[in-house]
């Protein structure tokens, strides 16, 4: 990432992530991870890859270097195959046995109470990254809740693909500081409490 990168610079116009990769600093772009993913959970996929975006922007400094694939774990609230592709291809913490879901969650399916949140650590250093409570509406939830139910209607998954394409579009189109929220904390990820994160 240049130095002189805005965040309004991370819009639909980059579709990139760099990390170092075996010492050697590595480019995944958006492209990649559609090709990747051989699914579907597009929105999965937009919200994933943006936060990375977002962990790449502030685990990168002058000081330490660029983020590293290295000494890199990540919790994730949100247990969709869409957002776990998108961790898997920029940061291997899946393949490496470095990636788990919250406790809670209870289950490796989209759910009502799956949370939009990350906690990636590395060096002692962690970010807590959460996207904002208005990106997803209510509606969003209640169509989640009828699919695959008796109560599903013959409009609910057309509806469901064309809500999840408006919402990708949105984050897309969206700075990373419009969509997400995050904190930096020396703390690991099992000491957090809530999930308010700071603007």
């Amino acid at each position: 990432m240049n130095a002189n990168a805005t965040t309004a610079d991370l819009s639909a116009k980059d579709k990139t992530v760099t990390i170092v990769v075996n010492e050697k600093a590595t480019s995944f772009d958006y492209d990649a991870l559609k090709t990747f993913h051989q699914g579907d959970s597009w929105f999965g996929c937009t919200v994933g890859f943006r936060a990375m975006q977002l962990a790449a922007r502030e685990l990168s400094d002058p000081e330490h270097g660029m983020w590293s694939r290295n000494n890199l774990s990540i919790i994730s609230g949100h247990p969709g195959c869409g957002v776990k592709d998108a961790i898997e291809l920029i940061t291997a913490t899946v393949s490496s046995e470095h990636y788990q879901l919250l406790d809670n969650i209870g289950t490796q399916d989209c759910n009502r109470n799956m949370r939009f949140e990350w906690w990636i650590s590395t060096n002692g250093k962690t970010i807590h990254i959460k996207l904002h409570d208005n990106i997803v509406p209510e509606s969003f939830f209640e169509l989640l809740d009828r699919i695959n139910t008796d109560d599903e209607t013959s409009e609910d998954r057309n509806n469901f693909d064309m809500m999840k394409s408006d919402l990708s579009n949105t984050v897309w189109s969206q700075s990373l500081d419009d969509s997400f929220g995050f904190e930096l904390s020396s703390l690991p990820p099992n000491h957090h409490t809530n999930s308010e994160v700071t603007t």
